[in-house]
């Protein structure tokens, strides 16, 4: 069905309804949701877990949440949502419990008058998905048009699915996962998420482009040097030691294989035909599609890795990371890696692409840099001294979203003096608002049935395909001594090196 701009009665299954995701993210969102009027006028939500709770436990531990991470409290507005609120608790991978899930969803339904419309969400640990697919399925809850409800009979009722990164660990176990989809739902319900494609800023991208004569005929080889995708985060693996080092995590595969490159296809993508979802995933599919092979015999060209040791962030000592809880005294678990990604087609032939993500870095920080070549004839170069420095673009995804121009201009003063001028777009500044939370946005575009924001199949396989060498080589390499950064750097100083050596530097700020 094509997407509405408001979104239709929906009951919300939360699978997973106790986990971290559920509580940080997905409620005080919905909440967010709330306040702005933006949820539909018939709306529910059911939360699914082992954990033993009545409704009023949920409300109350969701109540918490909401406190710490919503936008904005208001008692009155929390108790009319907290009315939408319910729980079964009941194990989603055990196919017998799901008798009395389907009785509680029907249930539910029938009370806030929901129709037959049911959108799935698989907040639970990935290697659960297939079991939790497979009884959505042999329950009969995707009805493909069969009625299971009594209201809204003369509308063709859906049912979709939205499944949490990871999605896979490798290329065979996304295929395989996309397989298992396939049997219960249509592509068209699939919603695989990416909460970096629902940031504004990454949205943004796609407006500063094509709305813009200015800056569309200077996007190619022509005038670009290279570009930089940069993800840095402060805190550590937070608790999750034993998952991130149980050979589905590291740097690699949690965020470059699963949010950089996504980032980097928008970022390099053709203008697509229309701005509907279908349009603008075929042109991202095609920029993936373009990446050239990486040589494992070569992948010490193309990526580096390293993990932190202990050191200082924000003034507090924190252990390294084989100090972690869960974390393995031999582990080879990357918490750091950068990857050289090169584009082949008419646009991009001979423009670098790096890409770099990290833990206990010194600042968190989500950007894109667009570096642009010197002109052709530096008609200041007696001014080494003074500059002059290359223009470039700096997209600030994350923290103090916004669009930053630096440009060579004369200082005031006797004699040819030439600094850096900085040209600042600040979002919240600007427009007087601040961006919504991303998985506000991309909830709401799935109860609209808008898959622009979300991943197609053949972008993650492909994804994956690119990463594949890199990780294969890592994973047969068990005695090479993993880089240590401290923590609170930028990083492994080999990560500098693999920069010089091709003539170029991160940008650090």
């Amino acid at each position: 069905m094509p997407p509405t701009d408001q979104p239709s009665p929906c009951l919300l299954v939360i699978f997973g309804a106790s986990g971290d995701l559920t509580q940080r993210k997905l409620v005080p969102s919905l909440y967010d949701l709330f306040q702005q009027g933006l949820l539909p006028e018939h709306f529910t939500v059911l939360g699914v877990s082992r954990t033993g709770m009545s409704d009023d436990d949920y409300r109350g531990k969701m109540l918490e949440s909401v406190r710490k991470h919503a936008r904005k409290f208001d008692q009155g507005q929390w108790d009319a949502f907290a009315k939408l609120l319910h729980y079964h608790p009941a194990d989603p991978t055990n196919e017998a419990d799901f008798s009395g899930i389907s009785g509680r969803m029907s249930q539910v339904a029938t009370d806030h008058q929901t129709g037959d419309n049911a959108l799935f969400y698989l907040s639970l640990a990935p290697q659960f998905y297939d079991a939790v697919i497979s009884n959505i399925g042999s329950s009969g809850l995707v009805t493909e048009g069969k009625s299971w409800c009594s209201i809204n009979r003369l509308v063709r009722p859906w049912q979709r699915i939205i499944v949490e990164k990871p999605f896979g660990h490798d290329v065979e176990s996304a295929a395989h996962l996309n397989r298992v989809l396939g049997r219960v739902f249509e592509d068209e319900s699939v919603f695989r998420i990416d909460h970096y494609l629902g940031k504004e800023t990454v949205q943004n991208l796609m407006v500063f482009r094509f709305a813009n004569a200015i800056f569309e005929p200077i996007w190619n080889r022509q005038y670009i040097d290279h570009v930089q995708v940069t993800a840095a985060e402060t805190v550590g693996v937070e608790g999750r030691g034993s998952y991130y080092d149980s050979g589905s995590g590291g740097a690699m595969r949690d965020m470059i294989q699963s949010h950089l490159l996504q980032v980097m296809a928008v970022v390099a993508m053709e203008p697509p035909g229309t701005m509907q979802a279908q349009d603008i995933r075929t042109e991202t599919t095609k920029v993936l599609n373009a990446v050239r092979p990486i040589d494992p015999k070569h992948a010490e060209e193309s990526a580096v890795r390293g993990r932190y040791g202990a050191g200082l962030v924000s003034d507090q000592a924190v252990p390294g990371y084989l100090q972690e809880p869960g974390v393995g005294e031999n582990s080879q678990t990357e918490t750091y890696a950068a990857l050289r990604v090169d584009v082949d087609n008419w646009r991009w032939q001979g423009v670098p692409f790096f890409l770099r993500s990290g833990k206990r870095m010194a600042r968190k920080l989500t950007q894109v840099v667009v570096q642009f070549k010197a002109p052709p004839h530096v008609l200041f170069s007696h001014r080494k001294a003074d500059g002059p420095q290359r223009n470039r673009i700096v997209i600030n995804v994350q923290p103090d979203e916004g669009i930053h121009l630096s440009f060579q201009g004369k200082i005031p003063g006797v004699g040819m003096k030439i600094g850096a001028v900085e040209m600042d777009f600040d979002y919240a500044e600007q427009f007087k608002a601040q961006p919504p939370e991303a998985y506000a946005t991309l909830l709401l575009d799935a109860m609209r049935g808008d898959q622009t924001l979300f991943k197609q199949r053949q972008e993650i396989e492909q994804a994956w395909r690119i990463v594949q060498p890199i990780l294969d080589t890592w994973a047969g390499d068990t005695e090479a001594a993993l880089p240590t950064y401290a923590a609170g750097t930028w990083g492994p100083t080999d990560a500098d090196y693999f920069m010089a050596r091709q003539g170029r530097q991160w940008l650090n700020a």
